[in-house]
């Protein structure tokens, strides 16, 4: 299961990318809500991750001294899921404004974009088969 999960998560990504990139360049509201629902799936998916992931886990075990020390396992109790949670809000209340025609939905697509793009975890294999 946490390995389907994770390939899901992984792959749902380049899709919030894709979409996301698209609504930035038209911040229509079809576009935004391809990103915003896109979006929704991804932190789903997240947050179902984190109930089977052991290292989110074995992280949840010991927080005080996951917390302490910059760790992988920091990143992904303390960071991640914060940056994705924001995101999340952002790229709806984009759509929003898209919906209502107003030019600040552009503004917020942008903003969602790029704190997805802060909290994509680089450092671990962009693709996983």
């Amino acid at each position: 299961m946490y390995e389907a999960l994770l390939f899901l998560h992984n792959l749902v990504r380049w899709f919030v990318l894709a979409f996301g990139l698209l609504a930035l360049w038209r911040p229509g509201a079809k576009e935004g809500a391809f990103f915003a629902h896109a979006l929704t799936l991804q932190v789903v998916l997240g947050i179902l991750l984190a109930f089977v992931s052991p290292l989110f886990q074995g992280a949840l075990a010991s927080l005080e001294a996951t917390l302490q020390t910059p760790s992988e396992a920091r990143y992904f109790v303390a960071e991640h899921w914060v940056g994705g949670l924001v995101a999340l809000g952002l790229a709806h209340a984009g759509l929003s404004q898209a919906r209502k025609g107003k030019p600040r939905a552009r503004l917020l697509f942008a903003l969602a974009l790029a704190l997805v793009l802060l909290s994509i975890p680089w450092f671990r294999p962009l693709l996983r088969l």
